[in-house]
């Protein structure tokens, strides 16, 4: 009974954590969610001069073609298994950052030797530690993902978050354990090292400004649009906006069935990176998308396809690159071509 209970209290504790205030699942994120999706339902109503109503409203952003679609079902299921599992990895991502922090703080003293903290106006350092960390971040974000579509052995785990055929917030949550470690970590790497960079150079107190204790910007963004980027919602930013910014219509034509969009828009938030390395779609005006994957989709249809078939799949590609001699040997990725394994 003992062990019982102390199981409970850290399930309700991670729990807690997860979709606390401050949380991205918190009332604050999701509140501004339902707000911004409000504000999209009435000015398509206002540009087609028709009527607001909360019914209207409703239909509009849930409806029911989508909310009981049976992929969307499928997320509600897998969300509520990877509960746990996303509130256990924003800890480790926290510890991972601290250790990464000290680490690489430590190694410039190491190079360079001690030295008095730079003398920067504070609210200076507090800009560049936010741009910096948001930054770093994203580029976390973004390079995890960017191996989860180049190697076939990591793209079996991701398939499986792609081989929804509706999006809804809880599609965000359609992601295989595997994914949510290995992104948590790398983000975890980047912030840390960054923050080991900034603490030799400015001291301990160089921190962002934050708000719900996470970073500003970063925060913002879930506020308003973050979680639209898995709706039906069609939101584009185009221009040079939408080579900053990641619009909800950015990460609606990752999901896309067309081969023109394959491995595009890798970012979370920004898209600068995705400009940098050449993975940028901006979406336009008016684009027609459909979701999931050409090959298999029904592979993953059940919780217990979407958390084993990986690794059976993903055990095939590695002990199939290891047989190769090792001169022939080629990167683990024909993700970008076979259209049989990539979608």
């Amino acid at each position: 009974m003992f062990l019982l209970n102390s199981v409970l209290v850290v399930v309700r504790d991670r729990l807690g954590e997860l979709f606390g205030v401050g949380s991205p699942y918190g009332p604050a994120c999701l509140g501004g969610a339902l707000l911004f999706s409000f504000l999209f339902y009435a000015d398509r109503r206002r540009v087609r001069r028709k009527r607001i109503s909360v019914r209207g409203f409703v239909r509009s952003i849930f409806p029911a073609r989508i909310i009981m679609h049976p992929s969307s079902l499928l997320d509600m299921r897998i969300w509520i298994l990877n509960a746990l599992v996303l509130a256990s990895t924003y800890g480790l991502m926290a510890v991972s950052s601290v250790f990464w922090r000290g680490e690489v703080a430590g190694l410039l003293v190491w190079a360079f030797g001690s030295h008095e903290p730079t003398l920067w106006p504070t609210l200076a350092i507090l800009l560049l530690a936010t741009f910096a960390q948001l930054l770093a971040y994203e580029f976390g974000y973004w390079f995890a993902h960017y191996m989860f579509h180049f190697f076939p052995a990591l793209w079996e785990f991701h398939k499986v978050h792609h081989s929804a055929e509706v999006l809804t917030t809880f599609t965000e949550m359609r992601t295989h354990p595997v994914e949510i470690v290995a992104f948590m970590n790398m983000i975890g790497l980047m912030t840390g090292a960054t923050f080991g960079v900034l603490t030799y150079a400015f001291g301990p107190g160089a921190q962002p400004f934050t708000l719900l204790n996470a970073n500003l910007a970063l925060m913002l963004f879930l506020l308003t649009i973050g979680h639209l980027r898995h709706s039906h919602m069609w939101l584009p930013f185009t221009g040079l906006l939408g080579k900053i910014v990641q619009s909800p219509a950015h990460h609606q034509v990752h999901h896309s069935t067309n081969p023109k969009h394959f491995d595009k828009n890798l970012g979370f938030a920004l898209a600068i990176w995705d400009w940098a390395f050449g993975t940028l779609w901006v979406p336009e005006a008016h684009e027609e998308v459909t979701f999931g994957v050409t090959d298999g989709a029904s592979d993953y249809n059940t919780v217990g396809k979407a958390f084993v078939l990986p690794f059976v799949r993903s055990a095939t590609h590695i002990r199939r690159y290891f047989a190769q001699p090792v001169m022939v040997r080629k990167p683990v990725s024909t993700a970008a071509t076979d259209p049989v394994l990539k979608a």
